[in-house]
């Protein structure tokens, strides 16, 4: 009875894995590589809070960007920082009319998380026809905004989820990248089949139709996964959405240096996939299942967990491989080998922590 369950179950991840990579080379959707239709006035949002190291280069990239500064509206949050955050943004705006410095002021945290409250603010003072997202840690390329407008264009969807990638080059940081190209190839299939729920806070595009529809981030209920909660949101009035993966739209971000700060990053994502639909958690459940039943059947049957261990990790890493080809990215095979040990602790690590009673953790605020 409990080989014939585990069999089940590791049997349907790697046909889950088949399919979803099946799915990747065939039915892949880009509309982003078509030219932009006309140039409309775009809010770039970037909410701060205590960001003095990674500042440098994401101002450095913005502005880099190839996009009307006419049509181009910057809006820097500072969220009460304590360290050189302040100044580092009233120097950049000195030199760049087209941005916009705002002071988040404090709101009841019942409503709203610390990142929803300033973005609530940041939007509020936006006169961009649409509204772009993305984080203080993040690197825009320079065809960012354009290569999103064009395919906000091309589909007329409500919110356009763009593609980010983890940079670095330590074994951590690598790790990190392989657990995002996996995650974020899974919700781009999906997305494709017509099934899309969700969205990514460090690069999104929203109409400011679409925002407005639900009343902002002041309009939804609270979530420690603001992205997630207004996809959601915008979707069930009936907006459409829009994945697109290519290196025109590919932000790079930190990884996390520590391991206390992935689990705090990845017990902030569960929370959100608690409110997934169902057969997004079957999907995320499987590859969670698979490690226990695959090490009982290691000590049982030792040929039979070898063969299916080594399928599973074949299938996974053709899939990492395809998508992360789409941003013109290349893997290292030994890191997609790495990658599955990684993935087993992390994974099963993620949970127990979730579980674990304590608040979570944000920017030094717990929730």
């Amino acid at each position: 009875m409990i080989l014939a369950l585990i069999l089940t179950i590791t049997v349907l991840l790697i046909i889950q894995d088949t399919a979803l990579w099946i799915l990747l080379k065939t039915n892949f959707k880009h509309f982003g590589k078509s030219g932009i239709l006309e140039y409309p006035r775009v809010s770039i949002l970037i909410p701060s809070r205590n960001e003095e190291k990674n500042l440098p280069e994401c101002l450095a990239s913005l502005s880099k960007l190839n996009y009307p500064l006419d049509k181009l509206q910057v809006i820097l949050g500072d969220d009460r920082s304590i360290d050189s955050t302040r100044a580092i943004l009233e120097a950049y705006v000195d030199q760049h009319p087209e941005t916009l410095l705002l002071d988040i002021k404090e709101c009841d945290t019942r409503k709203m998380n610390g990142k929803a409250n300033a973005l609530s603010q940041m939007a509020k003072k936006a006169t961009g026809e649409v509204l772009l997202f993305t984080d203080a840690d993040c690197i825009v390329p320079e065809n960012y905004v354009t290569a999103m407008v064009a395919a906000w264009q091309r589909t007329g969807a409500g919110i356009i989820t763009g593609i980010t990638h983890v940079s670095g080059d330590g074994f951590f940081d690598k790790m990190q990248a392989m657990d995002w190209w996996l995650t974020l190839g899974m919700v781009k299939v999906i997305s494709d089949v017509g099934f899309s729920v969700t969205s990514m806070g460090n690069n999104m595009l929203i109409s400011k139709n679409a925002y407005q529809s639900v009343g902002g981030f002041e309009g939804i209920p609270f979530s420690l996964t603001e992205d997630f909660e207004i996809a959601k949101h915008i979707l069930a009035k009936g907006f459409t959405s829009f994945h697109l993966v290519g290196k025109e739209n590919l932000i790079s971000t930190k990884p996390q240096k520590k391991i206390s700060d992935l689990l705090k990053q990845r017990k902030r994502w569960m929370a959100g996939a608690m409110d997934l639909p169902i057969f997004w958690k079957l999907l995320l459940g499987l590859q969670v299942l698979f490690f226990p039943g695959i090490v009982f059947l290691l000590f049982s049957y030792p040929l039979m967990g070898v063969l299916l261990w080594i399928c599973k990790v074949a299938i996974q890493s053709l899939f990492i491989t395809a998508f992360a080809s789409k941003t013109a990215v290349k893997i290292n095979p030994i890191d997609l080998i790495l990658f599955e040990i990684y993935y087993m602790f992390a994974a099963w690590s993620t949970i127990v922590y979730y579980f674990w009673p304590a608040q979570t953790d944000w920017k030094g605020r717990r929730y």
